[in-house]
């Protein structure tokens, strides 16, 4: 298994590199996978022996000067021949760093990757069964004008948070035509669909967005132990095992918890679209123009608007057998709901557990204090989401559901409701694989350290903010969250155990700054899938929508600045 190194400044060159490749190209995957290669070419080039060069073009000549490729103080010059050679034989190392990503742990594939297809499965089965479309007629009943339309697009988007994609995918599609009975432009519905979809999910812990950023945690925390940074109180939240570290998963949970009241940016994002939707914040810039022209009945769309629609899951048609019922929705969604948070409670393998005797304080939260209650004892327990376990519940529960009412009138017509969602939802998978595989590649380069070093002496009030500022740039050069929480989970969580910032408030302004890239990029794909489900020009919806993403933006810098001030660095909200 391929070893990391201390690559100093050649560290963050496959970050910026899958960082401006995206950008350019506008495809994060493109970008990602060049930076998962540049990475092996690294590799391969600082350490050309571990690629099978012969030691006497390695050594020859110091043309490149002295450098530590395994970190241990040995200086060692490598000749020219030596870095070709290893550069080219690095990329042998590529499939293995893929291979290694934490993607590919059991755990990973079991709550995250098999919990993608159950997701996608279970909206090809809605739309083939008129559960979308049930939903779509309940709203139509209560909507008497275009203010109850967009509030009802609004709460949809909240409504349906289960994931960004699936969010998406089935608000922009449902709520449109009713959007547009009523004269309300498409890009106000893409804002909806866009506001409401990473940010609502990010929040959603027992989602997709949980147990994803609890690998991406794990990483982050296993970096911290490898550099001699992780707390030893914090010891439990790697196992170590041989020459192997990886992280507790289940340990992480209680650290995730607290990222729930410091994701400032989800929070802020929601707020303003609800005060949009309820016309207390007025349609500014661009919005206006186009809210204006469709009230005046001049079109939903500018004439020279191009229109995205996602074709084929737009062109998927609900079956004759079928009748639309909004239940038919709400209950394999609240099945997904109860069983993800029935695991949490399973006192089987709880990851917070907290226990007092009778009038003992069990908590003290800015002065607020939780006491055991007088009658004896008391326990809580918070266990570890099972997300595959809910997913895949809840698609069994949609596809009996369906057959077993009609809706669905056979088998094949089933499974082929389940491929178009399982194809639906495939570039989610294929972004997080890639997402996960480039937090192992600049991980192996040592970029945390690297970054330590060279920040590690900032004051640590200034780290949040600065931690947010950065997410954000990246993620909005890349277009992907998840692809963004791979590259700075790494670095940000050393950085705040060096500086001693407040964790909880770091971990917030890494989620917070990749929130602002899934909203605000023309690159993001969760910003095409809102401007391809609502059937908006895209560039016209990101047009809109930025000027209420930098006013989400700058408002959550001023959190995050406020909270590195006046909260100390071991302030915590749930006991970790």
């Amino acid at each position: 298994m391929v070893q990391g190194i201390v690559a100093g400044p050649w560290s963050i060159v496959p970050a910026l590199l899958a960082i401006s490749l995206a950008w350019y190209t506008r495809d994060a995957l493109i970008g990602l996978f060049a930076g998962i290669v540049a990475a092996g070419v690294i590799l391969g080039a600082l350490h050309p022996q571990a690629v099978g060069v012969p030691a006497d073009l390695v050594t020859v000549g110091g043309d490149l000067g002295q450098m530590h490729p395994q970190g241990d103080g040995d200086p060692w010059s490598i000749g020219v021949g030596g870095v070709v050679l290893g550069a080219l034989f690095g990329l042998k190392f590529v499939p293995e760093i893929m291979a290694n990503a934490p993607m590919f742990g059991a755990w990973y594939v079991e709550n995250v990757l098999l919990a993608i297809f159950a997701i996608g499965g279970m909206i090809g089965l809605m739309i083939r069964a008129g559960a979308i479309q049930g939903v779509l007629q309940a709203l139509t009943a209560r909507a008497d004008s275009a203010a109850d339309v967009e509030k009802a697009a609004f709460l949809a988007g909240v409504a349906v948070h289960i994931d960004d994609y699936f969010n998406c995918l089935v608000v922009g599609s449902m709520m449109r035509p009713l959007t547009d009975a009523f004269d309300v432009s498409r890009a106000k519905l893409a804002y909806y669909v866009d506001s409401a979809g990473s940010p609502a999910a990010r929040l959603a812990f027992y989602s997709t967005w949980g147990a994803a950023m609890v690998g991406f945690m794990g990483g982050g925390l296993v970096e911290a132990h490898k550099q001699g940074l992780l707390p030893s109180r914090m010891s439990d939240f790697v196992s170590t095992g041989g020459e192997s570290v990886s992280a507790a998963t289940g340990a992480v949970w209680p650290l995730f918890f607290n990222t729930l009241f410091t994701g400032f940016y989800s929070w802020v994002a929601l707020a303003i679209a609800a005060l949009v939707a309820w016309q207390v914040v007025p349609n500014l810039g661009p919005m206006k123009r186009e809210e204006s022209r469709a009230r005046a009945g001049n079109g939903v769309l500018g004439e020279d608007a191009d229109p995205m629609i996602a074709e084929e899951m737009d062109e998927y048609e609900m079956s004759e057998t079928a009748t639309p019922d909004w239940r038919n929705f709400a209950v394999p969604i609240l099945t997904m709901i109860v069983v993800g948070l029935g695991a949490m409670f399973w006192r089987g393998s709880p990851v917070v557990f907290v226990e007092g005797k009778t009038g003992t304080t069990l908590l003290s939260i800015a002065g607020w204090e939780l006491v055991a209650p007088p009658s004896g004892p008391w326990a809580f327990n918070i266990g570890g989401v099972q997300l595959g376990i809910a997913s895949f519940t809840a698609l069994v529960v949609a596809f009996a559901l369906y057959r077993f009412k009609g809706d669905i009138p056979s088998n094949k017509d089933a499974t082929d409701a389940l491929l178009v969602g399982f194809k639906g939802i495939l570039l989610a998978a294929v972004i997080l694989t890639f997402a996960s595989s480039i937090q192992k590649a600049v991980s192996l380069l040592g970029i945390a350290s690297f970054v330590t070093n060279v920040f590690g002496g900032l004051p640590a009030w200034i780290i949040p903010v600065g931690v947010f500022g950065v997410t954000s740039f990246v993620s909005f050069a890349d277009g992907s969250s998840w692809s963004t929480y791979g590259i700075m989970f790494p670095i940000a969580i050393p950085l705040a155990f060096a500086t001693g910032a407040n964790l909880p408030l770091v971990l917030g302004a890494v989620f917070s700054g990749g929130i602002f890239g899934d909203h605000a990029s023309p690159i993001s794909d969760t910003t095409v899938l809102a401007s391809s489900t609502s059937g908006s020009d895209h560039m016209v919806h990101i047009r809109t929508q930025m000027p209420y993403a930098l006013i989400t933006a700058a408002i959550t810098a001023l959190l995050f600045l406020v909270g590195g001030l006046v909260l100390p660095s071991g302030f915590q909200v749930i006991p970790y």
